[in-house]
């Protein structure tokens, strides 16, 4: 991809969260990476899904080493993760009736559902991969001052192809217009020039389910996520910080100061 140059990492730079977060609600992004505002509460998603990730890393850790996971390593990687994410400051905003005791319960729903279903990869390259890169204006030619930098769940190889592995978990199972469209997705395959992107979403539905896309951009897809990027980086610069009202406003951890 030319618009994306892997190059030293810069002072400037911006993380592909931080562009899904501005694109979510640049108000929030202004609270949380330009004001340094202190957090008012921790969403329990945010820790749920923290610790799920940490257990999956050292799935995919274990077979980078050459050695095979076992369940109950996995599990009290979970456990560990849950524990030290939820006693941390400031506390977490349950719903009412909710227990940490009970999302815990259902996180561990989540990595059994997981281990349950996944298939090995046939090798481990990286397991939280970092990178940074120049980002080229697909529409200008400009180089941007800003570097994108990132980290990839794991890079594997799985019969014969290249794949970048992203974990989520979700409410529910993705629509179809979440995968077809997804910036992430775009960026991810841009940067490594995998074949694709496996994403490996984990439900927190009453019955835990693991559901695996594999996710495949053409060439303008990959372009245009590209452009999108290099637009929310010029509307950070710009200044431009508006609300945007919605469903994300519950779970919010500025919502107080803001007004939501």
């Amino acid at each position: 991809m030319e618009y994306l140059k892997h190059a030293p990492r810069t002072d400037l730079h911006c993380s592909v969260s931080q562009i899904r977060c501005a694109q979510l609600c640049a108000r929030k992004y202004e609270f949380r990476y330009v004001l340094g505002a202190e957090a008012e509460h921790r969403s329990p998603n945010l820790v749920l899904g923290s610790a799920v990730h940490e257990a999956l890393a050292r799935y995919y850790t274990v077979i980078r080493n050459g050695a095979v996971p076992h369940p109950e390593g996995v599990l009290a990687a979970y456990s560990d993760a849950f524990d030290a994410e939820a006693a941390k400051e400031p506390a977490v905003l349950l719903d009412d009736g909710e227990t940490l005791g009970a999302l815990k319960d259902s996180g561990i729903a989540l990595v059994k559902a997981f281990l349950g279903e996944v298939k090995p990869p046939d090798r481990v390259f990286g397991v939280e991969t970092g990178f940074q890169c120049d980002v080229i204006d697909p529409d200008s030619g400009e180089i941007l001052e800003e570097q994108l930098v990132g980290a990839f769940d794991a890079v594997v190889e799985d019969a014969g192809k290249l794949a970048v592995l992203e974990h989520k978990t979700a409410a529910r199972a993705w629509s179809a217009d979440q995968l077809e469209y997804d910036l992430q997705v775009g960026i991810y395959q841009a940067v490594t020039g995998a074949d694709l992107v496996r994403l490996q979403v984990l439900t927190k539905t009453k019955v835990a389910k693991f559901y695996v896309h594999d996710l495949v951009r053409t060439d303008a897809a990959q372009v245009e996520a590209v452009s999108v990027v290099c637009k929310v980086l010029k509307a950070i610069r710009a200044g431009a910080f508006w609300h945007n009202r919605g469903w994300q406003c519950k779970d919010c951890e500025y919502r107080s100061r803001c007004g939501g």
